[in-house]
């Protein structure tokens, strides 16, 4: 019996098997390889199929069975392949332990064995269209590819197109939709590109690149095949031309570019201190963002201006960007505000061009705040000029030295110095003025709300000319407060990181100081305001 059991053990054989030995190329078939014991899973090694075969990841069962006492193990890979070409191939051993299995011959075919055709090629489809194969250096180009898949698929990827001195960008998210072609459901991807070329000359384009693993199996089997897919679209040539030498300006080559502006209020006079608010749009066609100009302008010294940030959109093929500018005049009398001209370079034509939007001519008033700039010096120039007074001190024939000059000369600072405070003050009141007046409907100041939790509410809404208006009113109330200078200097600064020339980055710890500083300050009046409707709470009966 020893003897029995001893020889059973040792009796371990291994055994291939395929479904089918005819096949055509790419029809899936089945290999099954079993060995008569409880082995490692990971004993059976398919890499050898690797030449001839696709195959995929093999589906694995083991187990033992006791009859009449006798126990029997077996392990089962099975597998699904598939032939890459036509021709006579063979299944080499695999080798588990100290057995092996026989090696099979595969005969392949262009079609399968029942006599239907084989379709070699996945259903996958991949095209790519170029707006135009000639341009100039700088002018960005629109490539599209479509993608059509009706496979299913795993680790799928689309690459752009590439070449040597181009930069290639992907525009937009992908447009994708499902389609019902024939009675197959197919998956329609497409995805735009703009190409930019940076040196003249001929430029290869090799075209997009789309890959992937199909996944394949048939009914009953046990494993599901997995093959690697790989398409290109063709390759194209770019004629790449060079800037014109008597161009001159930016350069800036596109088939359209478009400039326009508004002014609002529309009006041909103004008063000191009310604003003027300029909105420039300019487009162009299939251009990048970065490539877009930064509009400057030189405006008269008698004027403030604020710039907002530039707003960068898309609209078809063009590329927008929107500019606002309030501008507050600061003197009276003739202003002339610049015209913007634009020379770019028209693509269709060969020519350069220039795109222009006129200036503006404003006959500006005096504001309340300058009529009272020219009356006021006058009265606080008067007790400063008399104080001094001596008019004995020259009838008397004793000399009294320098002190009368000394006086005099105190007097006089005393004086410019009333008539600078007085020109700062009626200069803040009037900007003061024209920011609220600047307001747009989001940012309206409303008379009943308190300044305090109109500055905190614009810091949260991060609206800088709200905040500072609220802060004159609330300076005007508490001009002695002890925490107003570090809230106005807190309050400058974020009006400079936003609208001064030099323009800096948002200090976001000085944001959160200020937010921090004005809450504290609100907790603070709440709690006095407690404070008092306790104290006349006894005299309630």
């Amino acid at each position: 019996m020893l003897l029995l059991f001893s020889a059973a053990s040792q009796a371990a054989q291994a055994v291939a098997t395929v479904s089918k030995n005819i096949v055509g190329v790419n029809e899936v078939f089945q290999l099954q390889v079993s060995i008569d014991d409880n082995v490692n899973t990971n004993a059976l090694d398919l890499s050898v199929l690797g030449d001839h075969f696709n195959y995929g990841s093999p589906q694995v069962s083991s187990g033992q069975n006791f009859i009449n006492g006798v126990v029997s193990r077996n392990t089962t890979w099975t597998v699904a392949l598939a032939a890459k070409a036509v021709g006579d191939f063979t299944i080499p051993s695999f080798k588990i332990g100290a057995t092996q299995t026989d090696p099979i011959t595969i005969k392949v075919l262009k079609t399968a064995t029942n006599g239907a055709a084989v379709d070699t090629k996945p259903n996958i489809a991949l095209s790519a269209t170029l707006d135009k194969e000639s341009a100039y250096i700088g002018e960005t180009l629109r490539y599209t590819v479509r993608l059509r898949i009706g496979e299913q698929m795993s680790d799928a990827s689309l690459q752009g197109p590439s070449g040597d001195g181009l930069n290639v960008k992907q525009v937009g998210d992908d447009r994708q939709f499902e389609s019902v072609i024939n009675g197959r459901r197919y998956l329609i991807i497409t995805r735009d590109y703009q190409i930019t070329p940076s040196k003249a000359g001929k430029i290869l384009l090799r075209g997009a690149t789309f890959n992937g693993t199909l996944v394949k199996g048939n009914r009953g089997f046990g494993s599901t095949l997995r093959i690697p897919f790989e398409e290109q679209t063709d390759d194209q040539t770019l004629m790449v031309k060079g800037k014109p030498a008597d161009y001159k300006g930016l350069w800036l080559p596109t088939e359209d570019l478009q400039l326009d502006q508004e002014w609002e209020p529309t009006t041909s006079s103004l008063k000191v201190g009310e604003p003027i608010t300029r909105i420039l749009t300019l487009r162009i066609k299939n251009a990048e963002q970065s490539s877009m100009p930064n509009i400057t302008l030189t405006y008269p010294s008698s004027v403030r201006v604020y710039d907002e940030k530039p707003e960068y959109g898309s609209v078809d093929d063009y590329t927008t960007m929107t500019l606002k500018q309030v501008i507050i005049p600061r003197a009276e009398g003739k202003l002339t505000l610049p015209a913007l001209s634009i020379n770019w370079w028209n693509t269709n034509t060969a020519k350069q061009q220039t795109t222009k939007v006129d200036g503006l001519t404003l006959d500006i008033q005096p504001g309340e705040a300058n009529a009272s700039l020219v009356v006021a010096p006058q009265t606080q120039a008067t007790p400063a000029i008399t104080a001094p007074v001596a008019p004995a001190a020259e009838v008397a024939p004793v000399s009294h030295g320098i002190w009368p000059w000394i006086s005099g000369i105190f007097a006089l600072l005393a004086a410019s110095f009333a008539a600078l405070w007085w020109r700062e003050r009626t200069q803040r009141i009037a900007l003061t003025h024209a920011l609220a007046q600047h307001a747009t409907p989001t940012m309206r100041v409303l008379p009943d709300t308190d300044p305090l939790q109109g500055m905190i509410n614009a810091v949260e809404n991060d609206q800088a000319i709200l905040l500072q208006t609220y802060f004159q009113q609330w300076i005007k109330q508490n001009p002695s407060h002890p925490d107003s200078e570090n809230i106005r200097t807190l309050v400058e600064n974020q009006m400079k990181a936003r609208y001064s020339s030099d323009k800096k980055t948002i200090n976001k710890e000085e944001l959160n100081a200020l937010k921090t500083c004005l809450q504290s300050l609100k907790k603070r009046d709440l709690n006095t305001d407690n404070k008092q409707k306790s104290a006349l709470e006894p005299m309630i009966p």
